[in-house]
């Protein structure tokens, strides 16, 4: 019994279905938000206003997106046991492939991005990623 109240005290069990509908509530709004900025502003008319909420909906709309579908890879590889720890890992997962993408698409706009840039990108975001990861406890 001891040994139960210490894994219920070290990893919170949460309903994954209602983290995982905030999750894509906040999602779709994010994508109807990146929607209406396609569709109503123009970034030549005015780029201060339009290239900042671009890149602002698009990095929430998929870092949402990629939370999601972690989250839902990492149920189905812990055969339906999901824990806040594991919501959590997948949020910054998704965070750091958002701002990756974010940086490419940037980087993209301006004209600068290689293959070179593009690989750097990724190995500093693994690099991250293995840092944070060799402190988990899973």
């Amino acid at each position: 019994m001891n040994e139960e109240k210490q894994f219920k005290n070290r990893y919170l069990v949460i309903p994954h279905y209602r983290t995982l509908f905030y999750f894509g509530l906040g999602t779709a709004l994010s994508w109807t938000a990146w929607f209406v900025v396609l569709e109503k502003l123009d970034p030549f008319l005015n780029p201060n206003f339009a290239l900042p909420l671009f890149f602002l909906t698009s990095f929430v709309a998929l870092t949402g997106t990629f939370t999601i579908l972690l989250s839902l890879l990492k149920k189905w590889k812990n055969k339906d046991q999901i824990y806040h720890k594991h919501v959590m890992i997948s949020l910054r997962q998704g965070t750091l492939l958002s701002l990756c993408t974010s940086l490419c698409l940037g980087l993209l706009m301006l004209g600068f991005l290689r293959v070179w840039n593009g690989l750097i990108l990724v190995t500093l975001m693994m690099l991250i990623e293995f840092y944070f990861s060799g402190k988990d406890e899973l």
